[in-house]
């Protein structure tokens, strides 16, 4: 059987390159995660679920206003150095891709920080009614311009297939410094210590992303060679890319900022916890994104149907038995696992079991959104996810002021389910690829 992995190994290269990423980004995601639940126990130990609702929903704000600041370049730019990874004067355009997302997605967030700050008293008393977030929102509005840098600059760093440096910026470096400040207690602000020491983390990360790019660029063959990257069809990529982000993370998240409105900051915390741990159960899919992304990217462009048809296959099996193992466990444990973070915490042991089902699903259907982000069919996916988005939007609106966490909860499966199948069915039927595994029923592409 081992000998076997290994002739396996030695004449898949594809398959080696997968699963030797893989097991390293799994080590890093899983340190990474680890990270983020310690410091929501410290938070939770220290200031309770209210504490947690304020570190959620800070964090929360900051990602989502973000993601509109890159502009997609954070997505785009993962599919443009994958394909340019062949190219022999790749310095070129990696110097090109750098300098365009630099000179748009900086200024354009630096009016979005400025007007984020101005309305923060608004936001606070008017949206949230907790004036503990007026504070919040200034803090993470100073320091938006390099998060939203250090995301595009995180997958930039992804595409180079530098996956060690990627995984560790993306999972680990900023909680490594909040968990530093927190326990060595720096400050004495309360509530706010965890806010400073989320933006004193956000600034150190970017430094290191910003410091290996120019690094990497710099330690390559220079080439004075004109090349054939149009700025404007990386703009036009980008933006399908970022209704698709968006998108997605109001699927994913938008659920907190609801239950903020509507209900509790303790529930929101509790909420936020759920949502973590959920995410368990989605880590290999997570993981195997990471490394096929840029693969994708590769095999398509270079129209290597059956290489691609083989991965695809190959990482979706990967995906299913894992996380089902992983949903598996979590289930059973899951009263024991919430407990960690404290007593209040029980009580959604039901959402946190619904949740898990949403990821399952997602898991199923396998790296379908990275699939059709990677093979130019970004507009369908953005199509599929906005439609979906508006949908959810309205759900949560009716349902969370009457169900509370329970209905958020069905809402954000209901999502899940409705983006998946849709999308894989389209990769199926349209495109004759297959993303998705099902146990015991074998499909073939024509």
């Amino acid at each position: 059987m081992i000998q076997k992995l290994k002739q396996t190994l030695v004449s898949d290269h594809n398959l080696k390159e997968l699963l030797t990423g893989s097991s390293i980004t799994f080590v890093l995601k899983v340190f990474g995660m680890i990270l983020s639940y310690l410091v929501v126990i410290l938070i939770s130990t220290r200031y309770g679920a209210d504490g947690v609702g304020l570190y959620s929903v800070t964090f929360r704000t900051i990602r989502s206003v973000a993601l509109i600041s890159a502009l997609g370049f954070n997505i785009s730019v993962l599919r443009y150095v994958g394909e340019f990874n062949t190219k022999p004067n790749k310095s070129t355009y990696y110097k090109r891709i750098f300098k365009t997302y630099c000179s748009i997605s900086l200024p354009f967030s630096v009016v979005i920080g400025i007007l984020l700050f101005a309305t923060s008293d608004y936001i606070a008393l008017n949206i949230f009614e907790n004036e503990n977030y007026s504070n919040s929102i200034q803090i993470i509005a100073i320091i938006l311009p390099l998060f939203t840098l250090n995301l595009i600059n995180i997958e930039f760093i992804r595409g180079l297939k530098s996956l060690k440096v990627s995984e560790y910026l993306r999972s680990a470096n900023t909680y490594i410094i909040i968990l530093f400040v927190l326990i060595i207690e720096v400050l004495d602000l309360d509530l706010l210590n965890a806010i400073y020491a989320l933006a004193f983390g956000i600034v150190v990360t970017f430094a290191i992303s910003f410091l290996f790019i120019f690094a990497h660029i710099q330690k390559l063959p220079q080439s004075i060679l004109e090349i054939s990257f149009s700025r404007n069809d990386f703009i036009k990529t980008s933006l399908p890319m970022l209704v698709t982000e968006i998108a997605s993370f109001i699927l994913a998240f938008s659920g907190i900022f609801f239950l903020e409105i509507f209900s509790t900051t303790e529930e929101v915390g509790i909420y936020s916890v759920c949502i973590m741990l959920s995410q368990l159960v989605s880590l290999v899919l997570t993981v195997v994104n990471t490394i096929s992304a840029p693969k994708f990217s590769e095999l398509f462009w270079a129209n290597k149907r059956d290489d691609l048809n083989k991965l695809l296959k190959q990482s979706s099996k990967l995906i299913f038995w894992s996380s089902f193992a992983i949903s598996l466990l979590l289930t059973i444990s899951s009263k024991l696992v919430l407990n960690f973070f404290g007593q209040e915490f029980t009580i959604g042991r039901n959402i946190l079991i619904i949740l898990i089902l949403g990821q399952l699903i997602n898991a199923i259907t396998g790296s379908v959104g990275i699939f059709l982000n990677m093979t130019g069919h970004q507009k369908v996916l953005r199509n599929i996810i906005f439609v979906t988005a508006l949908f959810i939007l309205m759900g949560y609106y009716y349902i969370i002021p009457i169900y509370g966490l329970l209905g958020a909860a069905i809402i954000s499966v209901i999502g899940t389910l409705i983006i998946n199948v849709f999308s894989a069915c389209y990769v199926y039927f349209k495109l004759n690829y297959i993303t998705f595994y099902i146990p015991f029923i074998t499909l073939r592409n024509e």
